[in-house]
């Protein structure tokens, strides 16, 4: 800012030094100029400006002290004022340096100092603001009545947990009486949504993989009627590539796009060229493409993983089972290294089989892409398995997403609604276990609902909440069945939700952001790594106001126990820096935002690190147990949706089977199926 001031001093004084003539005559240096510009392509321009002299030398007069005054009160739109300081510079040295050469290194100063202005423009995130939101935001809860809730002394099925999990379980059983306890005020686990001016938007899960025709997915959505009802990603997503980033990259770039010259003859590649040339000069930080643009970039990993697409033999199912495509010791194999040794360490990958074998020069962007893919699930390059990171990167990366209005608390809301009409279930939530006896009869719990005290038996317990808590309900669950559940990652992660006064970017998706780790910036351990535009995934809703939900996933070496639980002023100021400084780059003035809702969902997202699927530690950690079966994502080892509606269904058929007096424990994943 202070560079900015003193070239406003000097804008100022430049222009009322043109009301002195005998400290600058400028109709006499236009007439000089004039003369000396015979001949040259601008020579009528220079004509017309020596016959106006007196006209030109108070509009430059204006010009100057005006834009000098716009930059020393540096309002929103003060780049705008530099962009034609930048432009009446390059009038001046084309005029006059042919007559006053010195003109040449005087305005190349000014040039210099226009630029760097420029770049702190399009940083600037404004003054602090005070929003409505003063504190992490809740569930509402629902008004409590003051009966007691009518519940059947016994069921055949006691559900705890009512999250997608424990909804999908609830929902497989036709004729079988259930019961869905929950501890929140509302259904949804970490699949809710909420409303801004009647949009709807995501407040934990936003979105999941296109569904393979006859997956667990597409089974469940066409039971609740959204198999034909979600959006996808596939032409609609944007890329905030950071330009230093692009420009550390550019003989990565140049080399992909060489290997795909068909590219170089579309527009949009020459216009992304001009873009990143021009970011570099003016300092803008983000230079917004299609995701189709980077193609070529990464084409070498897109192949790669073309060869392991959902619904083929070559998909790595998680968890792994017999059936798939995958023997136990390949699997093994790439469990038990790195992601990042795996794709961007070759002399560790040499003794993998040829079919395993990742292409050779990976470059940096394409490190910075697959890390930010991984982050959104809380997944760390250096910590989370191959076999694992190759699962998510053939989804999340290279395979398309989805999303319904309100992303994943859609289906929640939909399981809760089908239901509801099912008169074989009922949904209590507000509960409260208090005790919990496991037999081989049966089990029995006393919970607390609201202000009362109930106790209801079932035939069997399907626990489809996480499983961390388990040793004070189940103390006598076997020693390694609890160690394995000691090794099961529970990692945290924030959901912002910036309240918008209009739509932005409604015809997109929304965008990732790859751009390098800054370690030293505040809350960086927490950084949005993508934006969904709610405006887009509900293009039907003609709402005056908008949205853009931000994914802040932490992960374990980066957070080191940090938390900004008892900070959330400091996590709120710090998401609306991002936010503007995205923003800006797109031309949108940040005063937009109304509110910025911020969502802590702490242990809610589960994480496979390297070993743990070759080790069985999530098969172990939910081995059934005399009456209690288990469900969550916590039973794959993946914090996604698909893995919760997995859970939920494997658990449903092992306790049927169960119910029939069975011997069956486990229904192996078909290969169809998406986790």
């Amino acid at each position: 800012m202070l560079v900015q001031r003193i070239f406003a001093v000097l804008y100022m004084l430049a222009g009322l030094a043109k009301a002195f003539p005998q400290l600058e005559n400028v109709p006499d240096i236009l007439r000089q100029a004039a003369a000396a510009n015979q001949g040259t392509w601008y020579s009528g321009l220079s004509e017309l400006l020596a016959n106006s002299g007196e006209i030109a030398n108070i509009l430059v007069a204006v010009a100057l002290f005006g834009s000098g005054l716009v930059l020393w009160l540096n309002p929103r739109w003060t780049r705008f004022v530099i962009y034609g300081q930048l432009a009446m510079m390059a009038v001046f040295i084309t005029i006059l340096h042919r007559s006053q050469p010195q003109v040449i290194p005087l305005d190349a100063i000014f040039i210099v100092a226009a630029l760097y202005m420029l770049r702190q423009q399009f940083r600037r995130t404004g003054a602090k603001r005070v929003f409505a939101s003063q504190d992490f935001a809740k569930p509402k809860a629902l008004a409590k009545s003051p009966d007691k809730p009518k519940l059947a002394e016994e069921y055949d099925v006691i559900i705890i947990g009512g999250g997608v999990s424990g909804l999908t379980a609830a929902s497989e059983f036709d004729t079988e009486r259930v019961l869905v306890l929950e501890k929140s005020p509302t259904f949804g686990g970490n699949a809710r949504c909420n409303s801004h001016r009647s949009l709807p938007h995501p407040i934990a899960g936003v979105c999941f993989q296109q569904p393979v025709a006859g997956s667990d997915m597409d089974q469940l959505l066409t039971k609740l009627e959204l198999q034909d009802k979600f959006k996808t990603n596939a032409q609609d997503t944007l890329v905030f590539f950071n330009t230093i980033l692009l420009l550390k990259c550019l003989n990565e770039i140049t080399l992909g796009f060489i290997k795909f010259p068909s590219y170089l003859l579309k527009p949009a590649v020459w216009g992304l060229t001009g873009q990143l040339l021009l970011n570099a000069l003016i300092g803008k930080p983000y230079v917004v493409a299609a995701k189709q643009l980077g193609d070529p970039i990464f084409a070498d990993l897109y192949h790669f993983l073309d060869g392991f697409a959902p619904g083929t033999k070559r998909f790595p199912q998680v968890p792994w089972h017999e059936q798939s495509g995958w023997s136990k010791e390949a699997m093994a194999q790439l469990d038990n290294i790195s992601l990042y040794s795996y794709l961007f360490e070759p002399e560790k990958t040499a003794s993998l089989p040829d079919d395993l074998q990742p292409p050779r020069n990976l470059g940096k962007l394409v490190e910075n892409a697959v890390t930010t893919t991984l982050r959104v699930e809380c997944l760390d390059i250096h910590e989370v398995s191959a076999y694992v990171g190759l699962h998510f990167l053939v989804g999340y990366l290279r395979g398309n997403l989805v999303t319904l209005p309100g992303g994943n608390g859609h289906i929640s809301e939909a399981l809760v609604a089908h239901l509801n009409q099912q008169t074989n279930v009922t949904l209590q939530s507000d509960v409260n276990l208090v005790n919990l006896n496991n037999a081989e009869a049966g089990v029995q719990l006393t919970a607390k609902v609201q202000h009362h005290n109930i106790s209801v038996k079932g035939k069997k317990l399907i626990w489809a909440a996480p499983k961390h808590q388990l040793s004070q309900w189940l103390p006598s669950l076997p020693e390694a069945q609890l160690n394995a559940i000691k090794e099961i990652r529970h990692e945290d992660y924030y959901l912002a939700n910036a309240l918008l006064s209009r739509p932005v970017l409604s015809h997109s998706f929304g965008g990732y952001m790859i751009e390098p780790d800054r370690p030293e910036q505040p809350y960086a351990w927490c950084k949005a790594g993508t934006c969904l535009v709610a405006n887009w995934m509900d293009s039907t809703n003609q709402s005056e106001g908008g949205v853009l939900t931000l994914l802040k996933p932490t992960t374990r070496p980066e957070r080191q126990g940090r938390t900004a639980e008892h900070d959330f002023t400091g996590l709120q100021q710090q998401t609306y820096r991002e936010i503007s400084l995205m923003l800006n780059n797109l031309g949108i003035d940040p005063r937009i935002v109304e509110d910025i809702q911020i969502w802590y969902w702490p242990g809610a997202l589960i994480t496979s690190v390297i070993g743990q699927q070759a080790n069985g530690i999530f098969q172990q950690a939910s081995q059934p147990y005399i009456s209690v079966y288990f469900a969550n994502q916590d039973s794959v080892g993946i914090g996604n949706l698909e893995s919760a509606i997995f859970a939920g269904k494997q658990a449903s058929a092992q306790v049927k089977d169960a119910l029939l007096h069975t011997d069956k424990t486990a229904i192996p994943r078909s290969k169809e199926t998406v986790s």
